[in-house]
């Protein structure tokens, strides 16, 4: 018994989360875009936000892994997160990049 097709019905039922699952359509290279996780510290939750330019999306089911990049003063810094992880509890798009010239809308 091959185990590629019992992993990919899997993830096809997983992936079915309404707000990622749009996300992931919706969202393009130079779009501004917000990433709320949350952070394990010894016996506290930390909640945290990243937002910055999307520069990465691969999607391929369940390891869909989207990269944002912002710069701090002078210091530029890059993370990239699993869409589909449990640390990860929500995306949104902050602005859209406009396709005919490249610029923020």
């Amino acid at each position: 018994m091959k185990i590629i097709p019992i992993i990919e019905r899997l993830e096809r039922n997983s992936v079915k989360l309404k707000g990622k699952n749009e996300f992931r359509k919706e969202v393009l290279k130079g779009d501004i875009v917000c990433v709320i996780y949350y952070d394990l510290d010894k016996e506290q939750i930390k909640f945290r936000q990243f937002g910055g330019v999307c520069v990465k999306l691969r999607s391929k089911g369940l390891n869909t892994k989207i990269g944002i990049r912002t710069s701090i003063r002078r210091l530029s810094v890059e993370q990239e997160f699993f869409l589909y992880s449990n640390t990860c509890i929500d995306v949104g798009v902050i602005r859209k990049k406009n396709p005919l010239n490249g610029r923020v809308v």
